[in-house]
């Protein structure tokens, strides 16, 4: 994958100079203000449906982490990436962010920030006293990994908690910040063995008075042990119909393709960021005409770092009109297509396929600002490309990042790369994706 071509730099390159010892050239890339992402690898235990990028730590393993993840931090700071007034907003995933207390003090109180702080927690890690540790290192936002309220759901998806831990960490945590989402998966294979069950897990979050749900719909990534298994797209759009009739008779309206949110309510997302600069081992970044990519395995990343380097692994250079489509198809999941007044050929396209959508029953005619709402069909369809774009990008992209936990010897034996799906299209967007030197 890739040639070994390096980052292009925006300017002439001494002979002998590498890209990746750079951060300035990074942040260049970018076109606008940046939100920060950063990304903690570790978890007690390995959730099997889970295919983001995870491992149970050596020992050691966190401290040595944590001093190369402060290490970038401060690298890109240095390097202007946060502006002269902080980051847009801060996302804090994994793994298990909370973990680690002592290093995500350290690697927040690197960063400025000038909006919104972000961070999933552990329901069993959601207790009084250690939210109380996030408030006060500034996070304004949570969002708990509740899943569901049903231990039958909750063994079959082999998560570290029960029940009674999903409700004690939202009752917990309402009231203690500005927003609190409560993550819940759909699958409807499970829920027809026990009906009615995510319907059920989305009522009790409303009652626990939650700001926001996310109801992300199980994704059977081929490299986990779950496998890959066709969605029963009806049966999914029947039941995310139901939760938004549901929700809207408790007040809370359907914000985004997945979410519901109390009206007048903040929202948050991790993946809906304008541009956003990832740090972390598995941290991705989008600078607007260009994704990058830093490495998986966490030894690799350290040695990326402890070694004058920026641990960027991947990089793919999507021009004008590739970040035009990658923000509409972001913007898209917050149930809203915006089509810009310039921006050359790409912004006609895109005029033109808003307009085939409105026709199409999709979207509503543009408002005077050019935007269009999405109608119920336009989410069941974005619903369905959303995971057509999972499958055929995001899980070959992973899977091979992946690999470097094997040849690390990580323990990542949760993983198989070589099950993961690679479609015709991957093997065409691989061969532009570049390796940074």
């Amino acid at each position: 994958m890739g040639g070994g071509r390096g980052l292009p730099s925006l300017e002439r390159r001494a002979p002998g100079e590498r890209v990746a010892e750079h951060p300035e050239r990074v942040v260049r890339m970018a076109d606008g203000p940046l939100g920060a992402y950063v990304h903690i690898p570790f978890c007690a235990a390995i959730c099997p449906f889970c295919p983001y990028n995870k491992v149970v730590p050596r020992a050691g393993q966190p401290e040595r982490y944590g001093a190369a993840l402060l290490t970038e931090a401060r690298r890109y700071v240095d390097a202007g990436s946060a502006g002269s007034t902080g980051f847009t907003s801060l996302y804090v995933g994994g793994g298990t962010p909370t973990l680690v207390p002592d290093l995500l003090r350290d690697v927040v109180g690197a960063l400025p920030v000038a909006g919104e702080r972000a961070i999933e927690v552990l329901p069993t890690h959601a207790t009084p006293e250690r939210l109380d540790d996030l408030r006060d290192m500034g996070f304004t936002a949570v969002s708990i990994g509740v899943q569901s309220f049903s231990d039958k759901v909750l063994r079959h998806l082999r998560r570290p908690h029960d029940a009674r831990a999903a409700e004690a960490a939202l009752e917990n945590a309402v009231g203690r910040f500005d927003l609190v989402d409560a993550d819940l998966i759909l699958d409807v294979e499970y829920d027809t063995a026990y009906a009615g069950l995510f319907l059920r897990d989305l009522e009790r979050c409303l009652d626990l008075g939650v700001d926001q749900v996310s109801t992300y719909p199980l994704m059977r990534f081929g490299y986990t042990p779950f496998g890959a298994a066709r969605p029963r797209r009806r049966t999914e759009h029947e039941v995310l119909a139901e939760a938004t009739r549901l929700a809207a008779k408790r007040g809370y309206e359907r914000r985004s393709v997945w979410t519901f949110n109390r009206l007048q309510s903040p929202s948050y997302t991790s993946i809906t960021r304008h541009r956003f600069l990832g740090m972390g081992a598995g941290a991705s970044s989008f600078l607007g005409q260009d994704f990058l990519v830093n490495h998986f395995g966490v030894e690799t990343y350290i040695a990326a770092v402890d070694e004058g380097r920026l641990p960027l692994a991947r990089r793919l250079h999507l021009g004008a009109a590739g970040g035009l489509a990658y923000d509409a198809f972001w913007q898209a999941y917050s149930g809203h297509l915006c089509v810009p007044e310039s921006g050359g050929a790409a912004a006609l396209l895109l005029r033109a396929a808003a307009s085939l959508m409105t026709v199409g029953g999709l979207v509503a005619p543009a408002t005077a600002d050019g935007c269009h709402a999405l109608l119920p069909r336009g989410f069941d369809a974005y619903h369905d490309l959303e995971r057509w774009v999972t499958y055929h990008l995001i899980e070959p992209l992973w899977s091979e990042m992946l690999e470097e936990h094997r040849r690390e010897g990580g323990r990542a034996g949760w993983v198989a790369p070589v099950s993961a799906r690679r479609h015709r299209l991957w093997r065409g967007v691989a061969s532009l994706t570049e390796r940074p030197v």
